[in-house]
C-alpha cells in the first residue's frame, strides 16, 4: 500500500500574478487539489464522503516556500497523512520542481463534518484513514493556533456567487485572496513571501460581509483577522515576508 504519492501540476496563465509567479491562492489551491486526488485514490475523497452526508473541512494550514514557481513550470506535490486523532487528521506536502528539487513544504489539519448538522464527527467513523498513516513530519512542523489579532482595517469583502463551493460556503482560496489583497503591487515587488499560516474558524456563506484586520507584529511579519458582520471572526492568518535581496530558505522558522 502506497502511503505517499506525487502529483504533477503545470503553472499556467490562470495561476500567476503580475510577476508571472504562481499566486499564493493558486498554489494553495494546487496543494488542496493534490490532497483531494490522494484522498480519492485512497477511498475517502470528497464525493465518497458526501454520498454519506459527510464532508472534509480544512481547519489549519501552513506553507513555507523557498520560492514561488513561474509560469509554465511543472511542479510535483508529494503528500501523505502524518497522523489521525479523534477529531483532526494531519496531511503533509513536499513541493518540488521538475528536477525534484525541494522548493517548499506545507502541512494541514482537517476535520470531517456532518453536512446536515454542520458538526464535527469522530474520525474513527472512517477507519480506512488509519491504514494510510505515515508518521513522517516536515521541517516546518504542523499548523498551530494563531492568537487574536488587533489591527487596522486593510480590506473589505462580500461573499457572492463565484465564491461559493460545493459545500455551500466560501471556498478557502478566496479567504487567502482577501488577505493577500491587503498589500500593494510595489510591496510585492520589494518582498517575497516566506511563510503563510491560516486558521479557519467559521464557515462564511453567500451574502456575508466583512473586513480584514491587519497588524504588523515584527519586521515583515503580518497577522490578519477576517471578521464578518454576520458571524464574527471567520479566520486568522499570518504572512511572513523577506526583503527581496536578503531572502534565504529556512524551513525551521
Amino acid at each position: 500500500m502506497d502511503k505517499k504519492r506525487k502529483y504533477q501540476f503545470q503553472i499556467s496563465t490562470q495561476h500567476i500574478d503580475f510577476q508571472k509567479k504562481v499566486s499564493l491562492s493558486s498554489l494553495f489551491h494546487l496543494v488542496l487539489k493534490a490532497a483531494g486526488k490522494d484522498a480519492d485514490h485512497n477511498g475517502f475523497g470528497l464525493l465518497k464522503l458526501q454520498s454519506e452526508d459527510y464532508t472534509w473541512v480544512l481547519s489549519r494550514f501552513v506553507m513555507d516556500m523557498e520560492r514561488f514557481p513561474l509560469e509554465n513550470e511543472t511542479i510535483t506535490i508529494e503528500t501523505w497523512i502524518q497522523d489521525v486523532a479523534a477529531m483532526f487528521t494531519t496531511r503533509n506536502f513536499r513541493i518540488a520542481n521538475e528536477e525534484d528539487r525541494l522548493i517548499g513544504y506545507a502541512s494541514s489539519s482537517w476535520a470531517v463534518i456532518d453536512m446536515k448538522t454542520r458538526e464535527s464527527i469522530l474520525l474513527d467513523t472512517l477507519p480506512s484513514l488509519n491504514g494510510f498513516i505515515l508518521a513522517e513530519t516536515t521541517p516546518i512542523g504542523v499548523p498551530t493556533r494563531i492568537a487574536n489579532v488587533k489591527g487596522d482595517i486593510a480590506n473589505r469583502f462580500e461573499v457572492k456567487y463565484s465564491h461559493i463551493d460545493v459545500n455551500r460556503h466560501a471556498s478557502s482560496p478566496f479567504y487567502i485572496q482577501w488577505i493577500a489583497d491587503c498589500f500593494s503591487l510595489d510591496f510585492y515587488l520589494k518582498h517575497k513571501l516566506k511563510r503563510f499560516e491560516i486558521n479557519f474558524l467559521k464557515e462564511i456563506t453567500f451574502g456575508d460581509t466583512g473586513v480584514v484586520y491587519q497588524k504588523l507584529k515584527a519586521e515583515n511579519d503580518y497577522f490578519f483577522q477576517l471578521v464578518t458582520l454576520e458571524k464574527g471572526i471567520a479566520c486568522r492568518a499570518r504572512m511572513l515576508f523577506e526583503d527581496e535581496e536578503t531572502r534565504r530558505f529556512d524551513p525551521g522558522n
